[in-house]
């Protein structure tokens, strides 16, 4: 992906009013977004539309762009934001408490669904930074910048996300690596 040239092409363009390649600004970042956003509300559907969400704000907010950040990640934050928008307004989550999940059966998707809900079932603050982190692959800083929090939280979070998943996944998993 080449962040510094949609950057630069992107709030130069934006700013001075001319037409920019949105579509490839899209492309590049619509993967992670859904991503992210599927990981969050747990549902797909809500994820396409949340997906949707962001970058028609994205395309609006584009030319506010300051430039003090890498796309992404103000990309991240709108999407972000736009997840916690989306939760806080339906006031419900889609994930099943894990004494409720049925046991794994043989197979890798059986195990997904359940760390997926697992994940789903984390306190709001410790699931940004674990999808952020784990999933997305930000660094600590990025996620800092993302999440308006400080890098020390940000490890913070993420160290109790991980020993919670331990914690509640542990007797599912007969050798598990990070025990």
């Amino acid at each position: 992906m080449s962040e510094a040239i949609t950057l630069t092409e992107t709030y130069t363009k934006a700013r001075a009013g001319v037409s920019f390649d949105f579509e490839r600004l899209y492309l590049d970042h619509r993967g992670k977004v859904y991503s992210t956003a599927y990981r969050m509300v747990g549902n797909r559907a809500d994820a396409e539309d949340i997906t949707q969400d962001v970058f028609v704000k994205v395309y609006k907010k584009i030319k506010g762009f300051r430039g003090d950040s890498a796309v992404s990640t103000w990309i991240y934050r709108i999407a972000m934001n736009t997840c916690l928008d989306f939760l806080r307004r339906n006031k419900r989550r889609q994930a099943v408490p894990i004494d409720q999940c049925p046991e794994p059966q043989s197979g890798s998707s059986k195990l997904m669904k359940l760390i997926e809900g697992t994940v789903a079932t984390l306190p709001e603050g410790y699931r940004r930074v674990f999808v952020l982190h784990d999933i997305q692959g930000l660094k600590h800083s990025e996620i800092a910048g993302v999440l308006g929090i400080t890098e020390g939280a940000s490890k913070s979070q993420l160290h109790r996300a991980r020993a919670q998943l331990r914690q509640k996944l542990g007797p599912y998993v007969e050798d598990w690596h990070w025990r």
